[in-house]
């Protein structure tokens, strides 16, 4: 950046982000993000990921990873979506972060990415301890659509009920018949959340008339 670019960025960090992006300037922009104000961060965070260069891969990752100010996470998280599959094996590990709203920002990347290789994980968050990243969990695997029908499958006969509980809502937002004959299989299971699940999703594959 400029001696003229720093002086706007103290006076109109709108202004300054706004000329970086239209000069694709990725290197200015992820100085902004690392070591600007968090207005500037959350402007910053934007405009990478309107970019898409994957050169900003790191900063919008510890962007997600550093102190929520100004809404800088979740923009971050958006970037980081835009930037695709490239991105899935840094969300993957911060799916796991001991932060639940790090956790449910990558989360919810992940599922706008569509990568199947994330089905693991997000399925290993289904018995997430904290309940709005087990429900975000549902909702990524879900985006991912039919191709992680068999994976939820399996996910019915896992040990833990939270996880055969989200594989059963799972199931039933995918809304596809082949499901039908495991998910009568867990109307049996010996908890009652599961069966509720299961019912539930049977009841949206095949609505009654």
């Amino acid at each position: 950046m400029s001696w003229l670019d720093l002086i706007i960025a103290r006076i109109e960090p709108v202004r300054l982000v706004a000329r970086l992006k239209e000069r694709r300037d990725t290197a200015a922009l992820v100085r902004l993000l690392r070591r600007g104000d968090p207005s500037t961060r959350h402007l910053a965070a934007s405009a990478l990921g309107e970019l898409g260069d994957p050169a900003a891969l790191n900063a919008l990752l510890d962007a997600l990873a550093g102190p929520d100010t100004e809404g800088v996470r979740w923009r971050a998280a958006e970037g980081l979506a835009l930037l695709g599959e490239l991105a899935a094996p840094g969300l993957v590990v911060l799916a796991e972060d001991s932060d639940p709203d790090i956790r449910w920002k990558a989360i919810v990347a992940l599922g706008d990415i569509g990568d199947p290789r994330a089905a693991p994980v997000l399925c290993e968050r289904l018995a997430d301890p904290d309940r709005f990243v087990r429900g975000r969990a549902v909702s990524a695997l879900a985006r991912l659509g039919r191709q992680c029908l068999p994976f939820m499958l399996d996910a019915l006969a896992n040990p833990d009920p939270r996880i055969r509980q989200g594989a059963a809502e799972v199931l039933g937002l995918l809304g596809d018949t082949a499901a039908v004959e495991e998910l009568l299989r867990a109307l049996q299971d010996p908890t009652e959340s599961v069966r509720r699940a299961a019912a539930v999703a049977l009841l949206r594959i095949n609505p009654a008339d």
